[in-house]
């Protein structure tokens, strides 16, 4: 298995469970983590991240100066954050500039991990539409001076999805949810 004794890794969104998943990845490899978390994020939330590679600081998503100060030491930032325009868009921005202006870090990761929407024509899903978005306005415009390289992690749809809270298979109506005009 790789090991990233080296390597500090900044998450943001990480009490959610995808952002959870992937501090616990991370540990495993033996990388530092620098887990971002609102401030006031009760204790509860942040208990399942406590571990000897792991500093939990608390930031201002809206400040750039705070999450730049947080993000030093940082070489990699990954976005596990969920929302709508303000976050997507607007709070991944913020993080994006603080990770320029910390130094050193080398890679963005946006929170990218779906499906290919680059392949999907705009408009179908509402989503998809601002991960393209955040990209073709931040990611895609990093100028060739900048020593950051972004990468959108396209892992597919969450099978728990299949059956979850928007189930794409709803057993109990014997229905399956689809994109596209063709059943």
């Amino acid at each position: 298995s790789l090991s990233f004794m080296a390597c500090v890794v900044a998450v943001a969104g990480c009490t959610g469970h995808l952002g959870s998943l992937i501090v616990q990845a991370l540990v495993k490899r033996d990388a530092h983590v620098i887990a971002l978390v609102r401030k006031g994020t009760s204790a509860d939330k942040t208990h399942k991240l406590e571990h000897p590679n792991v500093t939990i600081t608390e930031v201002d998503y809206n400040d750039v100066d705070n999450l730049s100060k947080a993000l030093h030491g940082a070489t990699t930032v990954v976005s596990a954050l969920q929302g709508l325009r303000d976050v997507i868009i607007g709070v991944q921005s913020t993080l994006l500039h603080a990770a320029e202006q910390a130094g050193g870090v080398k890679r963005f990761i946006p929170s990218d991990f779906s499906i290919d929407f680059f392949a999907m024509p705009p408009g179908l899903n509402r989503n998809l539409d601002l991960r393209r978005e955040f990209n073709q306005q931040h990611l895609d415009k990093l100028s060739s001076s900048s020593t950051i390289q972004g990468t959108s992690i396209l892992n597919g749809a969450f099978l728990d999805l299949l059956t979850s809270r928007m189930p794409i298979l709803n057993f109990d109506q014997k229905k399956a949810m689809y994109y596209g005009d063709n059943p």
